[in-house]
């Protein structure tokens, strides 16, 4: 049964995470679901109990040490930086002001004893990144508002787990000296900096040398972290999560030049964690003593959601340091997630092994927490930003180019007509020298790597081209823009398209000029000055066919760039029957094929890339 039982839960926790990507909403709904509707309540397809309780602790434990530490290695110090007072705040101010306020809800609307209920409010006070991260892929917000609720998740989970182990501890040892609590809390912080920082440095070294072979190098560092967790547990208990999450931030501080296929494989690792651990932990959740509740429950996590925590926001976020609509994002959006389960269940292990009464229901209202909170913040990341305007600012929405030469800049050039904000993205910094001078926003970062994106301001409205002379990068980059950040329609040049380009598989995909392009060829041409940009109007009659007849003819010469309709850009160029008061911007090498164009070019340019201020905005 323990086989059966733990292949049934990464089963269905793959399942979960796949609805969940399909119908965009964070995974944790759908295993939450498939917990209940597939465990000992349900079919019954599976029994958490047949693990015992030692190995289900076991796993839950090494588990979330995984999931912190891959939010460690998320977390990007200099964005941290830009917010830290707001963060600051919420870690201290937010917390007490979360904690008491879910406590006295509990005590006064469910009549919890208060060392029930102080427990309840403790473990509430966490969010995490396994809900804010998915949620943040749909959610179109200022970039401040994002970085400070990931921050805040990413550090907030140790410190809410920590403070539920001392509430336990604190309930279970009435009258121990506050001195030797403040003690036992240093004890652990300092355990959990120290190990977390050593381990942090010796992944370093293993990342930074040939110590160990790339096979083998992200096997070394999960050992590294599981042994640090496993120190910083025997030295003092529940330091171990701290040092998981420091190990993390210690290497993502370093910013390691081989960081990317750690940070994937850490990420698939976690999912994979995430998934098997909530459909176990939602098995083995006790419906009836959720349902005794009644309407209590709810009433307490609604509290929860619509008065106590913007009462946290409001105490912790200034109006020096963001305007209301920014506060009001952040107040309404606080999902619980993986850590809060895995701290309420351990608790209530913890308690039913102790004869604690109650256990079954502070586990139950803590779960009841998770899925209306999850469920409000997804409703809120889709209403929020139609209300408060952010989804129809123009000054939000962006053109993001990856790989800085001569053909993207051109484009940003002509993307500059929609008023979009132009970011230029390459791996080499001499590269984005032109940009910078001509007032361009830039990232230099690896193009495979989904923080690079997130410093470029990425969302799912935003148009992002691949425009390197690296087919395969440029898919590369186009799968990671749809799937991380939801962008529908990412532009990719390829010089040889693949068959499937345009069919169902690939119909989330602009093929750039909507054929293949040698974009070495054509940047070759712009640094000779042998190419012009023309524009057609497709409006007249038979110049439509013919210009469908021209790009067959002369594919090569011809590069369509980008079609305007009605002041916005499209890159799915239509020539069979293309709209009303279209325009076709292209890109023609001189010669022949401009010769035959002459007669239809509305406006022709020979492009100034060295004009400096060119592409302000």
């Amino acid at each position: 049964m323990i086989l059966t039982t733990l292949v049934a839960a990464v089963a269905l926790g793959i399942a979960a995470q796949t609805l969940a990507e399909r119908s965009q909403v964070p995974a944790i709904l759908p295993l939450l679901v498939f917990g209940i509707l597939f465990g000992p309540a349900g079919l019954a397809l599976f029994a958490p109990e047949a693990l015992g309780p030692e190995l289900l602790t076991a796993l839950v434990h090494l588990g979330v040490a995984i999931i912190l530490f891959e939010g460690g290695l998320t977390l990007d110090p200099r964005r941290l930086l830009e917010v830290g007072g707001p963060v600051r705040n919420l870690l201290t101010i937010g917390v007490v002001v979360t904690g008491v306020g879910a406590a006295v809800a509990a005590h006064l609307v469910l009549g919890m004893p208060w060392p029930m209920a102080s427990l309840f409010g403790a473990i509430m006070t966490v969010t995490g990144p396994t809900v804010i991260v998915p949620l943040l892929r749909h959610l179109i917000a200022p970039r401040e508002v994002k970085t400070v609720l990931l921050s805040e998740g990413l550090l907030i989970d140790p410190v809410g787990a920590v403070l539920a182990y001392f509430v336990l501890h604190w309930t279970e040892r009435a009258g121990i000296p506050l001195r030797e609590l403040l003690t036992e809390l240093t004890v652990i912080t300092l355990t959990g900096i120290i190990l977390g920082f050593a381990a942090g440095a010796l992944a370093k070294l293993v990342v930074r040398t040939r110590l160990v072979s790339g096979e083998l190098r992200n096997l070394t560092i999960l050992a590294i972290l599981m042994v640090c967790y496993e120190l910083a547990e025997h030295q003092a208990p529940q330091a171990g999560i701290l040092a998981a999450m420091v190990m993390g931030f210690t290497m993502s501080a370093a910013e390691l030049p081989d960081l990317v296929s750690v940070k994937a494989f850490k990420g698939q690792l976690t999912t994979l964690v995430i998934s098997m651990l909530f459909i176990l932990l939602a098995g083995a959740l006790d419906l009836d003593a959720m349902l005794e509740l009644g309407w209590k429950g709810p009433a307490v996590i609604a509290v929860l959601i619509i008065i106590v925590r913007p009462l946290s926001v409001v105490a912790s976020v200034w109006p020096s340091q963001m305007a209301w609509k920014e506060r009001l994002v952040i107040g309404l959006t606080a999902p619980r997630g993986i850590v809060a389960a895995a701290v309420a269940s351990l608790a209530a292990q913890h308690m039913v092994a102790q004869g604690v009464e109650g256990a079954q229901a502070l586990e139950g209202l803590v779960y009841l927490g998770i899925l209306m909170t999850v469920t409000w913040s997804t409703l809120m990341a889709i209403t929020l930003p139609r209300a408060l305007g952010y989804a129809s600012d123009p000054a939000r929405l962006r053109a993001v180019f990856v790989g800085a030469n001569p053909l993207t800049e051109l484009l940003a050039h002509v993307l500059k007509k929609s008023g979009r904000t132009v970011v230029g993205i390459d791996g080499v910094s001499w590269r984005l020298e032109p940009w910078r001078a001509m007032g361009v926003a830039t990232v230099c970062g690896d193009a495979r790597d989904s923080t690079t994106y997130e410093e470029a301001g990425v969302e799912r409205d935003s148009l992002v081209i691949a425009a390197t002379t690296n087919d395969e990068l440029n898919l590369l980059v186009a799968d990671m823009v749809h799937s991380e950040f939801g962008v529908e329609y990412p532009v990719v040049a390829l010089q040889v398209p693949p068959e499937d380009i345009g069919r169902r598989s690939r119909a989330w995909m602009d093929l750039f000029g909507g054929q293949g392009v040698d974009v070495a060829r054509w940047i070759r041409r712009l640094e000779s000055d042998t190419a012009v940009t023309v524009e057609v109007d497709l409006a007249e009659d038979g110049t439509a066919h013919t210009m469908r007849e021209l790009t067959r003819e002369f594919d090569q010469q011809i590069l369509p760039m980008v079609a305007w309709h009605d002041g916005d850009p499209s890159f799915r160029i239509s020539l069979d029957s293309p709209d009303p008061g279209t325009t076709l911007v292209l890109l023609v090498e001189k010669g022949p094929a401009l010769e035959r164009l002459e007669g239809m070019v509305s406006r022709k340019e020979t492009p100034d890339l060295s004009e400096a201020g060119k592409l302000e905005g």
